[in-house]
C-alpha cells in the first residue's frame, strides 16, 4: 500500500535528513539503515516491520564506513524507502525478500549520486573563473551544498519508494516460498556480518563467536 500525500512528505524529510547524516551535517548514526527504517517504520504506522528491514540491512552495512572518499553503498534513503512500504505487508519473509533485494541494488545507485555530489561540491566551492572566494560567499556556497544533499536524500527516497511499488505490484513476493525466502535472507544477513569482521582483528573473533551463540541460545530457548 502506496503511503498518503502526508506520510510520503514525512518521508521525504526523513530520508533527506538521512542523506545528510552520512558524511555533510550531523553523523549521529540517523543515516545507518536500523535507524532510519525504523523511524520510517514509525512513520509508516510499523515501527516493528520498519527494525525488521533494517536489521537485515544493517547486516550489511557493518562494513560501510563513510569516511574521506571512499566509495560506498548509501543505505539511508534506501532504508526509508524499503521500510514505508514493508511497514504495510503482512510481515512475512517472502514479503521482506524483494524488499531487501531492491534496497540492496537501490543502495549502489544512491551511492553513485554520492560521488556525483562531491564532484559538484568541489565545483561550487573553486570554479575555474575565480581565484578567490570572500568568507560570505563561500559561507553561502556551503548551506547550498547541504540543501542539495538533503534535496538528493528527499528525491532518491521517494524514487525509490516509487520503484519499489512498481516492483512489489508485480507480485516477486508470490514467487518464492516462505522457507526459500527465510534461507535467502539468513545467508545474506549471515555473509554481510562475516564480511565485516576483517574490521575488527581476528582478537576480536571470540568476543563475535561468544555473541552469536548467545544469540542462537536465544532463539533456541524462546
Amino acid at each position: 500500500m502506496t503511503p498518503g500525500p502526508g506520510t510520503l512528505a514525512l518521508l521525504a524529510v526523513l530520508g533527506g535528513a538521512a542523506a545528510l547524516d552520512g558524511t555533510s551535517l550531523g553523523q549521529v548514526m540517523v543515516s545507518r539503515p536500523l535507524v532510519a527504517a525504523t523511524l520510517a517504520g514509525c512513520v509508516a504506522g510499523s515501527p516493528a516491520h520498519g527494525a525488521m528491514l533494517g536489521l537485515f540491512l544493517e547486516a550489511l552495512h557493518l562494513g560501510v564506513l563513510p569516511v574521506g572518499a571512499s566509495r560506498y553503498p548509501e543505505g539511508g534513503p534506501p532504508a526509508v524507502a524499503g521500510a514505508a512500504l514493508f511497514a504495510g505487508s503482512a510481515g512475512t519473509f517472502a514479503e521482506l525478500l524483494p524488499v531487501v533485494l531492491f534496497c540492496m541494488a537501490w543502495e549502489w545507485a544512491c551511492g553513485a549520486t554520492v560521488q556525483w555530489m562531491r564532484h559538484w561540491n568541489a565545483r561550487a566551492a573553486s570554479p575555474p573563473e575565480e581565484t578567490e572566494l570572500d568568507p560570505a560567499t563561500l559561507e553561502r556556497r556551503h548551506y547550498a551544498s547541504i540543501a542539495g544533499d538533503f534535496a538528493r536524500g528527499a528525491v532518491l527516497t521517494l524514487l525509490g519508494l516509487a520503484l519499489l511499488a512498481a516492483w512489489l505490484r508485480a507480485g516477486p513476493a508470490e514467487w518464492t516460498p516462505e522457507p526459500v525466502a527465510r534461507m535467502a535472507l539468513a545467508g545474506v544477513a549471515a555473509a554481510g556480518i562475516a564480511s565485516s569482521l576483517r574490521l575488527f582483528g581476528s582478537r576480536r573473533l571470540p568476543l563475535f563467536v561468544l555473541g552469536a551463540a548467545c544469540g542462537v541460545a536465544l532463539l533456541v530457548l524462546r
